[in-house]
This record gives structure tokens, sequence and C-alpha cells, in this order.
């Protein structure tokens, strides 16, 4: 164990030292002070298991430093000495958390007794805290295998400064199907910033969901604090490092050993993330007061969106996927509502493709239509969708004047137009027609006289113009709906194209 002693006398550190040498126990001597001050400093950068320190000392008594230390969180065990018998000092020392007082003159037998005390019980506590970390109590109650008691609770509060009976809270990241690759970035970030948000945190992955958890326990800010650090700096940063989908919930609990509970709460209402935009940080409680509007299905879309199958009209049909997500997005219907509606609507696309056409596999547009009943984000959402119409396979892209074209670049503009508003790579549309960048590159602006990314740029810009004019979708949200994963990003690129930003677009042609 590693050891400082104090004392305003060279004499009685010396016999100390002389009783440490001959107790057989296994030291480290930290350093030495016979000053109050010093000593207090000494104790500060060591951290030392164990303090002997004098009660009478010059500079800064020892009570006084007692009580410095351990409102700087310093646990070390400390053996008081003194040769005052007032019972009044002694309890203080006591209540100060002094697991020894010795008076002088010191009797080397009982500093012995004292130090095997000591020296036992840090033996015990390091065995305990070896596996009895933060981690695997937070982890025990994830688990529901942890079922504390008043000694647990007593030990935690010694060990660490907390017990679960106190107030906690949960930040659950939920991170889709690239959570274990991106695991590794949000684990350390959280744990970085997590630590200074007012209080301590814990991070537990959880496989199974897809969920990093911090779990914020012993506040030293009220929690409401401590949530706006996460809002405002924790979920920024995890935004701007991922680009991939990203849903953010918060729970508090009025016990931290209701962390399963309240993450089974959480993923019973994840879904209602289809209300909010990316990058919020949702408190459960929030959805709890959240009233949502009743949803009218868009029956003349359905109309419109048939008669655009049956005419193989690729764009109409893009056109009437987009104004359902424009009327889903407008007002806060409730999550049930809006995946029923795409459902329907998806049943009245297939079953009118069908008067015209096999279908190629139905059990994967089943598993499409279950993928969107599932879904938690606009993102997922999108997916299915997007899956769903390659299913159907629509022979909707073709148009007028693709005769003059070779078949390779017939096919190439074709899948431009089908897959302009996901952000299709001159790379991904060359490795789906087997050949390479540099020939499909050169023979797209041989063939159609303008460069592939800017034939794909220039599909993108007229897509957002008609969402400006005809939806009232957010900027994000239209940014989700042509391929950006960044709005500002997009705003830039459209200036560039058109000369004024998508915000002033609008507000010109409205």
């Amino acid at each position: 164990m590693r050891i400082v002693i104090t004392d305003r006398e060279k004499t009685v550190i010396e016999e100390i030292i002389r009783a440490l040498q001959k107790s057989g126990l296994e030291y480290e001597l930290e350093g030495t002070a016979q000053n109050g001050q010093k000593g207090y400093e000494l104790i500060e950068s060591t951290h030392p298991d164990l303090i002997i320190m004098d009660v009478r000392l010059e500079g800064m008594d020892g009570l006084t430093m007692l009580k410095k230390l351990r409102n700087k969180g310093i646990t070390s065990k400390v053996i008081m000495l003194t040769k005052d018998t007032d019972f009044n000092t002694a309890r203080e020392a006591i209540e100060l958390g002094a697991d020894s007082y010795l008076l002088k003159p010191l009797k080397t037998e009982e500093l012995h007794r004292e130090l095997l005390k000591i020296s036992d019980r840090l033996a015990e506590e390091k065995a305990i805290t070896s596996v009895f970390t933060v981690e695997n109590i937070f982890r025990g109650c994830l688990n529901g295998q942890l079922h504390p008691d008043s000694r647990f609770h007593a030990v935690t509060r010694e060990i660490y400064g907390f017990t679960l009976e106190e107030p906690a809270a949960v930040a659950a990241i939920w991170l889709g199907d690239r959570y274990v690759e991106l695991c590794e970035i949000v684990c350390p970030l959280l744990e970085k910033m997590g630590n200074d948000s007012g209080a301590s945190v814990c991070v537990l992955p959880v496989d199974v969901w897809h969920v990093v958890t911090a779990v914020l326990y012993r506040f030293e800010d009220e929690r409401e604090k401590v949530y706006s650090f996460f809002q405002s700096q924790v979920i920024p940063a995890l935004c701007k490092k991922i680009k991939d989908e990203i849903v953010c919930f918060w729970g508090d609990m009025k016990e931290g050993g209701q962390l399963l509970e309240k993450l089974r709460e959480i993923q019973q209402v994840r879904e209602w993330n289809l209300l909010y935009d990316r990058g919020k940080l949702i408190p459960i409680s929030q959805i709890e007061k959240k009233e949502s509007i009743p949803l009218k299905y868009p029956v003349e879309l359905e109309q419109r969106v048939k008669r655009a199958v049956l005419a193989s009209d690729g764009e109409d049909i893009k056109r009437c996927y987009y104004r359902v997500y424009d009327l889903l997005r407008r007002q806060p219907h409730s999550p049930a509502d809006m995946k029923e509606c795409l459902i329907r609507f998806n049943m009245a696309v297939i079953n009118a493709y069908k008067t015209q056409n096999e279908i190629e596999s139905e059990l994967k547009i089943q598993a499409c239509i279950q993928n969107i009943a599932e879904a938690m984000s606009w993102g997922q959402i999108r997916t299915a969708m997007e899956e769903f119409l390659n299913l159907v396979s629509f022979k909707a892209f073709t148009e007028e004047g693709d005769e003059q074209f070779s078949p390779l670049i017939r096919r190439a503009v074709q899948l431009v137009r089908k897959y302009y508003d996901q952000g299709v790579t001159l790379e991904e549309t060359a490795e789906r027609l087997f050949v390479s960048e540099e020939y499909l590159s050169s023979q797209f602006k041989k063939e159609t006289g303008a460069g592939f990314t800017e034939t794909v740029r220039h599909y993108r810009i007229e897509r957002i113009k008609g969402l400006l004019l005809n939806t009232r979708l957010k900027l994000n949200q239209i940014a989700e709906l042509t391929g950006y994963t960044d709005p500002k990003y997009m705003s830039r690129v459209f200036k560039e194209e058109v000369g004024v930003l998508p915000s002033e677009y609008r507000k010109s042609v409205s």
C-alpha cells in the first residue's frame, strides 16, 4: 500500500517509519510532511491508500485537511494521531471518515494492529473492485441478474460514492445495421464528453438491440442541465461523426436500478422517432404527452400513382411518393397511422403493376412491407421503399430519344433517372454495368454531351426545386429525399447551380 505521513514532530514520523519497516507489510512511502498545507498538497497529488496524520498540524490542522480531502473525493484510509483525549475531536474525526484514532505517545503494538487491519481492508476492497466495477453493476441491472440489498448499497457508496437507490438517467443511442462498426466511434466519444456533463457516465453497448447506452449517475448538476448538455453538445458531436442512421432517446430514472425497465420502455416507444428530426435527443416523458392528429388517407394520390404505374411514368411515380412523404411529415400523425398509410399505398401500386406484369418475388415484397411496419426511422422506411420499388422493376425510366444511345449508355442513363435521388455515383453505376469507371465516364460524356456527375446533379437540383415548390418539407427532409446527408451541403450545391439558397428560391416563387 502507498502511504503518506504528516506530523508536526519529525521524531514521530521517524518512529512510524521504523514501525512500518518492522511490520512485514508491503508498502511504499509516497512522502512525509510536517506542515498541514504541504501535507494536503502531497496527498492531493499522490492519492495514497493510507494517510497517517496528526490532528495538530501547523498551517492547516488535521481535521480541516481531512474535510477538504473528502470534499475533493479522496477516499484514502486515515489513521488519526493526537495527544488530545477530547471526545468531540475523536467523534469529528470518525464522522469525516477516519478509520482509526490513536493517542500519542504511540504504542508500536497498537499501530501494528491498525496497519494490519487497514491492509486487510484494502486487500478485500481491491478483490471486490476487480469484479465489482461500475460497469458490472449496471450490466447486472441490465441483465436483470442484480438484486441489491442494504449491504450492497453500502459497499457501492463506500467504494464509488453512489447507490442504485439514487436518481439516474440513460441516453440510448440506436445505431442500426452498422452498429458493430459505429460502436468504436460512439463509445469513446460518450465516455469522453459524458464525464463533462455534470454527472458520472457509464457507457454500455447493448448488442441485442443495436444500442449504446450512456448511464448517468452521481449528479453534480440537476438532471435537466445534464440533459441540455447532451442535447446541445454530445448528440451534435455524434451526428457530425456519424452520417448513418442515429436515433437518440433520453430516460430519467427515480433509481439507477431501473435501467432495464427504462430501456424496455424506450424500445416500446422508439418508433415515435418518426416525428422528430435527426439529432434530437428525445425524452420519453415527452412522448407520453405527445398528441397526434388522425391521418386522412390520400385517395386521390393513390389513383394518380396507379395511372402512373399503368403508363410506366417513373418520374410521376416518384412525385406521388414525395407527395405522400410530405403529407405524412406535415403534421404529427401517429407512427402506426403513417406506416399503415405507406403500406396501403404500396399495395395499391403492387395491384396496379400486377395487371400488366408478373411479380419477381412475392416473399421479398412481403419482407419490404414488414420492414416498413417495424421501422423507427425515416432512413429505414426509405431503404424499404427503395427495395420495394426495385423489386417491382418498373420499366418506367425510358424516355423518347434513348434509342440514339448505345445499349451501355442507355442503361446508364436509365439508372441515373431511377437512382439520382439516392446519391448514385459513377463507381456504383460502373459496377452494376460491369465496366470500368474510366470507360463509362468517357462514353457517357461522348454520347450524352454531359458528364456523369453533372447529369446526376442536374436531376437532383430539379427534384429539389419541385419539392420546394410543391411540398412543405423542411430542408433536412428534402436533403434526405434527394440523396444528401448534409442539408447545408445541399444548400451550397443548390446555390452554385441556381444562384440562390433553397429557402430564398421557395420564397421567390411562392
